[in-house]
């Protein structure tokens, strides 16, 4: 009689490779919501950043010279109410001063999501 070789993955040998499947699997979910949680801040971010600068722009457009020494509002963009805050100081010169709109989101007061600075000219 002819003995037929049989050739077949033993127990052990598919338990390995389902443990080294599913590390694998963890890493790459791991890995993927770090990259949307990182885009999602990053879009915050320079929505934030397009609201400060229209705060200041606005400043400027207004030609209004100021001597009140704090702004603050709410502003709705990208389907997003954003919270501002903006600083108006003197600078060494009299006929200009200096504008610092910090950004927050809605829900959240203590973190700044983008400040900038500006200055405006008494023309």
């Amino acid at each position: 009689m002819m003995k037929l070789s049989q050739s077949a993955f033993t127990l052990i040998e598919i338990m390995v490779a389902l443990a080294i499947i599913a590390l694998t699997m963890g890493a790459i979910i791991e890995n993927t919501t770090a990259s949307t949680r990182n885009a999602a801040y990053l879009r915050d971010k320079t929505i934030a950043s397009w609201v400060a600068l229209n705060q200041i722009t606005l400043v400027r457009a207004k030609r209004q010279w100021s001597s009140k020494s704090n702004k603050h509002g709410t502003v709705e963009m990208a389907g997003r109410e954003w919270n501002w805050k903006m600083t108006i100081q003197k600078t060494d010169d009299s006929n200009m001063r200096r504008l610092t709109v910090d950004v927050f989101a809605d829900d959240d007061d203590s973190q700044v999501l983008a400040s900038m600075t500006g200055f405006m000219a008494n023309l």
